[in-house]
């Protein structure tokens, strides 16, 4: 039988969810102002433009020494240098000043992140992608090498990330949907940094207005109704331990139209009793957006009929259409 709201197991506190929330209607994403953007890209990432040709989610320009590839969808770019990219056997980097944590987390020197962060500002500046960001911050890569027990014999950094989150009047856009990577590699010993791909997506704002949003109650019911296998959850033994929640205005993936956003819940967690044979259960982790709007309210308000996620694949669309 399905779980009740009672069934839940929260291990941090809750985002306070007002009783009305932000909707963001986007602007349609016209892929002809992207060329500048696009032409910029390629020259940051020293990528020669030599042909165009249509991808399933839009088109792409460049050449074999790497791709600028635009999403019909959301307009969001995507480049990578494929020389950069496979100018190292593995994942190990030399930085030239990298601190380890006392639970062996690998980071940059204050100085270096700081550089790469200036860095990553001015590269989007000079693309005509900077924009009003809510966070920004230095990810490094990890690498380790095991033996045959298991046991970790050696480690390093690898790749550091820029990363941009973004927001709408203070409201966090949550999802895949809004962000911005940069995605260094350290040159000369780790003295210098050349980026070797990226990927920006952040929809265009036309307007904003309000929504009433649904209990807790209303916005779990979906996750409590689920069956979780083939098999559903035995009786007496399910549970849902919640571990991180977040609120904000969902942003749906590059390559699905979205004509707006509206206020959810991102979970994450772990439900345990699941079966998955006549005498064995085990434990799942789990990611879910939650819709914190109701249905009805979203229709009243004119966004989507009342569909949160209003979305479709774009599968080809063509340049400038």
């Amino acid at each position: 039988m399905p779980l009740q709201f009672t069934d839940l197991d929260f291990k941090v506190d809750l985002p306070d969810i007002p009783r009305t929330a932000p909707v963001v209607s986007h602007t349609p994403p016209c892929l002809k102002e992207h060329s500048e953007s696009t032409r910029a890209i390629a020259e940051a990432l020293d990528i020669d433009l030599k042909g165009t040709a249509q991808v399933p989610h839009g088109y792409a320009v460049g050449s074999d020494r790497g791709q600028v590839e635009v999403f019909a969808a959301s307009g969001a770019v995507r480049a990578r240098n494929t020389e950069r990219l496979t100018a190292y056997d593995d994942e190990r980097r030399k930085w030239r000043d990298v601190e380890r944590s006392d639970d062996g987390t690998y980071r940059l020197g204050d100085e270096q992140a700081k550089n790469l962060l200036i860095q990553g500002q001015q590269l989007l500046r000079r693309v005509g992608l900077l924009q009003e960001h809510a966070s920004i911050d230095v990810s490094l890569g990890q690498w380790a090498q095991l033996n045959e027990d298991g046991k970790e014999v050696d480690s390093g950094p690898g790749r550091a990330t820029v990363r941009f989150a973004y927001a709408v009047d203070g409201l966090a856009l949550i999802g895949p949907g809004a962000k911005t990577n940069l995605h260094f590699d350290p040159e000369d010993d780790g003295r210098g940094v050349s980026l070797a791909r990226m990927f920006h997506v952040n929809r265009g704002v036309e307007t904003t207005g309000e929504v009433a949003t649904q209990s807790l109650d209303e916005a779990f019911s979906g996750l409590l109704a689920q069956s979780w296998s083939g098999h559903g959850l035995r009786e007496g033994e399910g549970r849902i331990t919640i571990t991180a929640a977040t609120f904000g205005l969902l942003a749906l993936p590059a390559d699905v139209v979205q004509t707006f956003a509206a206020p959810a819940l991102m979970v994450e967690g772990e439900v345990s009793g699941v079966e998955v044979g006549r005498d064995e259960t085990v434990a799942v982790r789990f990611g879910e957006y939650l819709s914190l709007a109701h249905p009805k309210a979203l229709a009243e308000a004119g966004y989507g009929g009342g569909r949160l996620e209003p979305g479709v694949v774009v599968r080809g669309r063509a340049k400038g259409k």
